[in-house]
């Protein structure tokens, strides 16, 4: 087995205390955006050790600058056509846990027929993205569901989640929980 290699560390797990009910439990996550798998890692190692329970990943493991609707640039250094080789190396100890599918997450959430307890929003950072990421991501939630959009105050380039995301929570408020909103945003899904 090889060792795990971390480029960058960018993952926040303060609102894990929203998904401890979750911990252990026959679940299913879904994952936008999953980088070099260190998320992913921490989902596995600290939630999902049900015999049964599974990760989705969804990303296109390319370039930055080419996966991202407003073209941000300034991270192909980090995120590139190499992300995939290390993702795999870094989860492979979970591989029989992780259904992966490499691509655009406005390509793949159409097509996944599977409901989810959980889902963390990781993936384009362009507000466009973000939006279609959410619009999509929500039909596959469970009632009760937990939805993270990560990266929530983050601004690059002139691009941010933050819009997306507000519009989102406007436009679904009868149907979602606010139930934290910091740098991340956190939500629960109240009905369909």
């Amino acid at each position: 087995m090889s060792e795990k290699k971390y480029n960058a560390y960018w993952f926040d797990p303060g609102f894990t205390k929203h998904i401890h009910h979750l911990k252990h439990e026959d679940v299913k996550f879904l994952e936008v955006g999953s980088f070099e798998g260190f998320s992913t890692n921490f989902f596995l190692e600290f939630f999902l050790t049900h015999n049964n329970a599974t990760i989705t990943v969804v990303d296109p493991w390319i370039k930055y600058s080419e996966s991202t609707v407003a073209n941000i640039s300034g991270l192909d250094n980090l995120i590139n056509d190499n992300t995939y080789e290390l993702f795999l190396q870094n989860t492979e100890m979970y591989e029989d846990k992780i259904i992966k599918h490499r691509g655009f997450s406005k390509d793949i959430l159409p097509l996944l027929e599977q409901e989810y307890d959980f889902i963390f929003i990781d993936g384009d950072h362009s507000t466009e993205a973000v939006m279609q990421d959410a619009v999509d991501a929500f039909k596959l939630l469970k009632v009760n569901g937990i939805m993270v959009f990560d990266d929530y105050e983050w601004a690059w380039s002139n691009t941010s989640p933050k819009p997306a995301v507000d519009q989102f929570i406007s436009d679904y408020a009868d149907k979602i929980e606010v139930l934290e909103k910091n740098y991340q945003l956190t939500l629960k899904k109240l009905c369909d």
